[in-house]
């Protein structure tokens, strides 16, 4: 038994290996695995594997799925107990996020709807909260709606993933406004997200040459960004080289 549990432990470590390998990580993560095949796999599931599973549906699919199978309640069950224990906004917001965390997202907007309401209506964190959690939950027209309801609020203060989102849902609808959304959230940005996101909806409508451009631009800024910016959004700048090379075959 412990030979075979052994052996898991390092097939797990082989394949995270070769994941390291082939995105490019730093080397020292090939030496941690193979030394440590237990301590080594867990601390690259969650500091380089997970994060980039985060940055696709599917993969977020897959860590709900992980996630329930090694802790099914655990952090809904305590934000629950809290929540009864003191019935406060605050309590009430932190079992909104657990849930969604848990991609449980129609329980947390109904939970985000009462912390942004009332007294709290105009709370700029509960309404940031609310429309996150619509477009997570891809109710575009609500999110939208919440979006512009947090415009309304904070005017020019918006952050960064304000823009980001909004623009997002918009092109999700078809709104007219889309480019001009994405065009301020361009300018807003840090890193790659926001270019490769307009870049996509430019694809869809059939604008390849600017999707192309768009796409050689965020190439060409990955390899003048500094290192931690490029291991920061690697999936991005992969997700644009990739799509470089299918454009221009194309």
């Amino acid at each position: 038994m412990p030979y075979i549990a052994g052996s898991l432990h390092l097939i797990i470590a082989v394949f995270f290996a070769a994941h390291a390998l082939k995105t490019g990580r730093s080397t020292y993560w090939i030496m941690i695995l193979l030394a440590f095949p237990l301590i080594g796999s867990a601390a690259y599931l969650f500091m380089e594997y997970l994060p980039d599973m985060r940055m696709t549906r599917g993969g977020r699919k897959v860590i709900r799925a992980v996630t329930s199978a090694v802790n099914p309640h655990g952090d809904i069950r305590h934000a629950e107990q809290e929540f009864e224990r003191s019935p406060t906004a605050a309590n009430r917001a932190a079992l909104a996020l657990a849930l969604s965390e848990a991609g449980r997202y129609p329980e947390a907007i109904e939970h985000y709807e009462q912390c942004a309401s009332g007294s709290y209506e105009k709370d700029t964190h509960f309404v940031r909260c609310l429309a996150n959690a619509n477009m997570m939950a891809e109710r575009w027209a609500p999110a939208r709606v919440t979006f512009e309801r947090l415009f309304a609020l904070i005017g020019e203060e918006r952050k960064p993933d304000d823009d980001l989102g909004y623009a997002y849902v918009l092109s999700q609808l078809g709104d007219a406004g889309t480019d001009d959304a994405f065009q301020r959230a361009m300018r807003s940005a840090v890193g790659p997200v926001a270019s490769c996101r307009y870049a996509q909806f430019l694809e869809t409508q059939g604008r390849t040459r600017e999707a192309r451009e768009l796409y050689e631009t965020v190439v060409k800024q990955g390899k003048l960004a500094p290192r931690h910016t490029v291991d920061m959004h690697k999936v991005w700048y992969k997700l644009a080289g990739e799509a470089v090379a299918r454009l221009t075959v194309n």
